[in-house]
């Protein structure tokens, strides 16, 4: 049940994220295309993870939409694109710090050091293996 779950998830993301891609190519171009798809693939993992910890602690929906809604917004608006001087302790502890940067150097055409997507992946499979494991743990608490 776990996995179906976070193969729906996945599912959703890559759909989300082909949209996603698509609306930042049609209204801005994209210099560096497949930095930027693996990028914004790269935010839905990560969110996919936070959903599904929101999900097991908070079991209201509209509650827990509104803290992920909470999440996302501090982390945008510390990111780096938000911020003039790095954004300080709170920009640096999101994860989807390195994602954001990737992004916005493949929007500007630069090219990313390996260091880079080597720690996003960490982050987006960690992500992932948050979600499995809330996923897990929720349904074993109801059976």
């Amino acid at each position: 049940m776990a996995f179906a779950r976070i193969a729906a998830a996945l599912g959703l993301a890559i759909v989300v994220s082909v949209v996603a891609y698509v609306t930042l190519w049609l209204r801005a171009g994209v210099e560096h295309p497949l930095h930027a798809a693996l990028a914004i693939l790269a935010f839905a993992a990560i969110y996919i993870g936070m959903g599904a910890l929101v999900g097991v602690f908070i079991s209201g929906v509209l509650e827990g939409s509104l803290l992920v809604v909470l999440v996302f917004s501090l982390d945008v608006f510390s990111g780096p694109a938000m911020t003039s001087g790095g954004g300080g302790l709170l920009a640096s502890l999101t994860p989807t710090r390195k994602a954001a940067e990737l992004l916005g150097a493949a929007g500007a055409g630069r090219g990313s050091p390996a260091g880079d997507w080597v720690a996003i992946l960490a982050v987006a499979v960690a992500a992932l293996g948050v979600a499995v494991a809330a996923f897990w743990f929720s349904a074993r608490s109801t059976a």
